[in-house]
Formats: C-alpha cells, sequence, structure tokens
C-alpha cells in the first residue's frame, strides 16, 4: 500500500516531515511519498528521518509542481527540484531527464490548481505521463465523470491509475494506491507497467480543528507566495 500525495509543514501542511513518517508507520504504509508542494526540503527530511530511526516505510522523494498555467504536477523518485512555473510538458520532460516519474495531480476539478481536460490533451501531444490520480478525495463526482469520459480515448498516454489522499493534516490513507510487493522499487515497477490500482483508503481520521484550518490557510496564502518567490529567484539567478 502506497501513499503518493501528501503535504508537511515544509510547503502548506501542519504535520511535519517526521510526524508525517511516524503517521505512516502507524498506518502500515508501505511506500510514503512526501509531495510539497514547489520543494522538496520536506521530503529530503522524512527521508532522512526514516532512514535514522530504521522506520518500515521506504520514503519517496516528490514534489507538487505548480506550471506556467498553474496546473499541479506531482514528481516521484526526484534527486532534486525541478523548475516551477514552465509549460506542462517542459515540466514533465525534467522530471524524467532526472528519472522521475510523472504524476497528474487531482484532474479536472475545474480550479486554478487542477488541469482541465483541454489543457491536458494539448500537453499530450507533446509529453506522456506515467500515471494519473484517478482515487483522490478531492475529486467529486463531475471531475469522475470527466476522467473516466477522457480515460476512455486517452489511458495509453497517461498511465497508471493511481489514488492519493492529498493529504495536508496528517490524513494519510484516505486514497491508497495497491501494488505487488512492499518497497519503493515494487511502487515503481507497478506504475511503469501499470499494474497498480487506485483505492479507497479504509482509514477514518478525525475532522480537523479550526487551528489546522488556520494554520494551513496561513501556509496556503501567506508561506507559499513566499517559497515560490524564492524559488523563482534562485532560478533567475542560476540561468
Amino acid at each position: 500500500m502506497a501513499e503518493l500525495h501528501c503535504h508537511t509543514t515544509a510547503s502548506d501542511g501542519v504535520v511535519s516531515p517526521e510526524d508525517v513518517v511516524a503517521i505512516a508507520e502507524r498506518l502500515g504504509i508501505d511506500v510514503l511519498a512526501v509531495t510539497d508542494h514547489d520543494t522538496i526540503d520536506g521530503a529530503l527530511r522524512a527521508r532522512n528521518h526514516a532512514r535514522a530511526t530504521d522506520a518500515r516505510v521506504d520514503v519517496i522523494v516528490g514534489m507538487e509542481i505548480t506550471t506556467r498555467r498553474q496546473d499541479h504536477i506531482v514528481g516521484l523518485f526526484l534527486d532534486r527540484a525541478p523548475r516551477i512555473f514552465r509549460s506542462v510538458p517542459d515540466t514533465v520532460d525534467e522530471i524524467h531527464a532526472q528519472g522521475g516519474l510523472a504524476i497528474v495531480a487531482h484532474p479536472f476539478l475545474g480550479l486554478p490548481s487542477s488541469i482541465s481536460a483541454n489543457r491536458l490533451r494539448t500537453a499530450l501531444a507533446r509529453c506522456r505521463f506515467d500515471g494519473i490520480e484517478a482515487e483522490n478525495p478531492y475529486l467529486g463526482q463531475g471531475a469522475r465523470n470527466r476522467l473516466s469520459a477522457f480515460l476512455r480515448d486517452h489511458a495509453d498516454e497517461v498511465g497508471a491509475r493511481i489514488g492519493a489522499s492529498d493529504a495536508h493534516f496528517g490524513d494519510l490513507a484516505k486514497a491508497v494506491t495497491l501494488f505487488e510487493g512492499r518497497s519503493a522499487a515494487d511502487l515503481r515497477r507497478a506504475i511503469e507497467t501499470r499494474s497498480a490500482a487506485p483505492a479507497v483508503g479504509r482509514v477514518r481520521h478525525p475532522r480537523p480543528g479550526l487551528t489546522a484550518h488556520v494554520h494551513n490557510q496561513y501556509r496556503s496564502l501567506l508561506r507559499l507566495p513566499v517559497l515560490r518567490a524564492g524559488t523563482l529567484w534562485r532560478q533567475w539567478r542560476d540561468g
């Protein structure tokens, strides 16, 4: 069982990378991808903590990347942070250039952070994805219907169908990816061979309290713009 989309205090989550690892351990998650917005710092902290504590869970370095049109792409198995605010095809190419996997995050929600069917169709003229989030707690019935229709024509181009919680409050395993094996290498093989499967998680978390929501909104509305500005400055500085 893998959790392939979660956030920590490194971006707009309210749980530290170390605590996310502890939660994954408690829930029996085999593979955990930490995918903070536009930074891999939280993922690196989580991976280092898991190794230092001999945790059972296998931590993948990931990132939820903001593209030029604000569409979000999840990169998995990253060595370095991809550049932000680039086109979707250029983002996918940069993920693949470092040996990572590119996943379409929470598609067709009708929100600025969610790619539309038309924009995804345009991107597919220039790139191919390794997977798409077919199970995500934020996908309503309308988005699911649009996704089903899209997959009838483009299943080969968007890769494996995966499940992911998009957790911001430590509420992991609301949606998961099932695969044969237990390691990150096993998971990668399942995504590449499209034998991975999305599933609704059986874990029930208490509803986040007001304080948690305030922290999330503070990080989303105030901290993330500062983080992205710093990232863009470094991209400009480094060419």
